[in-house]
């Protein structure tokens, strides 16, 4: 008796099959990579915000622990418009302020185009930290040392960030506001994201303080 047999012929995959898979998966890869790189790059551009956040909140409490001067606008020589200080850590003058007299103590510490002040010199400030003849500090030199300090902990932690202080008394009360401006890099997912056509954008944060 016999016994009907079917064969079937073996059939694997074709080289065109193979390649769109191939295509496939390095789509796939490559929009991985691209996440990987947008979670880096916002991880990145979180932490510098926070850092900015937290230095403003600092130099606000300084200023709060120097009320004598910074809530005093009588201390700041009667300045037209109220008192400015800007904040440039690429400047010769680093900073520099509309008050002759914070800024003489501020030009007591040592400072460089692209440097930061020093307050470890011979100057009036550097007696808030070492001490000697011109210690206990006064309001002005505790404002210009605070001032430099922070200006040299704000170049350590964002290099290209600006900064600018703007007090004002209205009916007795003091308001000033801290402007941080800095420079971010940004990572776009597609080119529609990009902003102006540059993967750099200018960002701001204030903070209003009552001394």
């Amino acid at each position: 008796m016999r016994h009907p047999t079917h064969l079937r012929a073996a059939r694997g995959f074709s080289m065109v099959e193979v390649l769109v898979a191939l295509i496939i998966i390095a789509v796939g890869l490559l929009g991985i990579a691209k996440m990987q790189a947008l979670l880096l790059a916002n991880t990145g551009v979180s932490r510098t915000r926070a850092l900015i956040a937290l230095e403003a909140s600092s130099l606000a409490s300084s200023m709060h622990a120097d009320r004598s001067y910074w809530a005093n606008a009588a201390s700041w020589g009667n300045v037209p418009g109220g008192l400015t200080v800007t904040i440039n850590p690429l400047a010769a003058t680093p900073v520099s302020a509309s008050d002759t007299a914070l800024q003489s103590a501020i030009g007591s510490a040592s400072g460089a185009a692209g440097g930061s002040p020093s307050i470890t010199g011979t100057g009036a400030p550097a007696a808030c930290e070492t001490g000697g003849a011109l210690a206990p500090c006064s309001t002005v030199n505790m404002a210009a040392y605070q001032l430099t300090q922070w200006e040299l902990a704000m170049s350590n932690l964002v290099g290209n960030a600006q900064s600018g202080i703007a007090c004002n008394q209205i009916n007795s009360v003091v308001t000033c506001t801290i402007t941080v401006t800095w420079t971010e890099n940004t990572v776009n997912a597609n080119t529609q994201e990009q902003q102006n056509g540059t993967a750099f954008l200018n960002q701001t944060y204030q903070l209003v303080v009552n001394p």
